[in-house]
């Protein structure tokens, strides 16, 4: 269902935030035409042993902003989260799967969001938080909450864990200025493509090896230089330098789901800030990861 909502704020009992929203009108055919790509891709999903929740699964659909046009899908069972999508705006009218994930801490979380920033100093724990945030997405790798504190310094955390990142109006707008994404390899989904190959392997510590400080990254030109090894469940790590090089993220590639126009999303996992465990499994497209980072075998 798409929520045409200006500002969504979280439940009094847990702080005073303010999640804004920015929404721009949406003509009713198209928003029919979103709806049913969204059920689409939801359906096809829940086939999938670890998406099995989705199958009958509620949604609501909210843009994304300012200006980015794309859509972020929150997905529930009895008001209960159980994963999310993004889903972009082509430039011929259509629509691209950006990413999605399953779990019970989705991206764009304010309860990750509160708790990770309580976490890290920058909001008191003690008493009722006051803070704006501001959900911003250029793509995968490119993801964040703008927070304006309650003295109002403006700082920037990371929508999936929201761990402040070294990044202010500037450094973003400089990095949301170069996107890209690989021509070797499919950046979406099809519209009626369906998910043909699937795997999902064991969590492994990312940093009891670090290959990214001591071995070439894997010149890659085929998915398949990735996906045989993850489905023999060898630990594959991507690596990503953002902000002008002054943020690195270490992800560690667990699975993939290959769909039958060949686009391949990779599986990254999150962990709970509340250090409970996983938190949920997010799947970016290769392509763009292929080309905003390295991979290291």
């Amino acid at each position: 269902m798409l929520q045409p909502l200006a500002i969504a704020s979280a439940a009094p009992s847990s702080s005073s935030v303010q999640a804004a929203v920015t929404t721009e009108p949406i003509p009713k055919a198209d928003a029919r035409k979103l709806e049913n790509q969204v059920r689409l891709w939801m359906d096809e999903l829940a086939k999938q042993p670890s998406f099995a929740s989705w199958s009958g699964a509620e949604y609501a659909i909210e843009p994304l902003g300012p200006g980015t046009h794309a859509w972020y899908v929150i997905i529930t069972i009895s008001g209960k989260t159980v994963g999310y999508m993004i889903v972009n705006a082509t430039t011929s009218g259509g629509f691209e799967l950006g990413e999605y994930g399953v779990g019970k801490r989705p991206l764009f979380d304010l309860q990750t969001l509160r708790v990770s920033l309580e976490r890290q100093g920058v909001i008191p724990s003690s008493q009722q938080p006051s803070f704006q945030a501001e959900r911003l997405y250029v793509n995968g790798l490119l993801a964040a909450w703008r927070i304006v504190t309650s003295d109002r310094e403006i700082l920037y955390a990371d929508a999936a864990t929201g761990d402040i990142l070294p990044a202010d109006d500037r450094s973003w707008k400089l990095a949301s200025a170069h996107i890209q994404q690989s021509a070797l390899f499919p950046v979406s989904a099809g519209l009626q493509s369906h998910v043909f190959r699937a795997y999902r392997g064991s969590s492994f510590d990312i940093y009891a090896d670090l290959p990214w400080l001591t071995s070439p990254a894997v010149s890659l030109k085929q998915a398949e230089q990735l996906l045989k090894p993850i489905e023999a469940n060898r630990p594959i790590r991507y690596v990503s330098e953002l902000f002008d090089q002054s943020a690195t993220f270490v992800w560690g590639i667990t699975g993939f789901q290959q769909w039958s126009n060949h686009a391949v999303y990779l599986q990254l996992e999150e962990p709970d800030p509340e250090g409970t465990g996983l938190s949920y499994r997010r799947y970016i497209g290769l392509s763009l990861l292929s080309a905003f980072g390295r991979f290291y075998g």
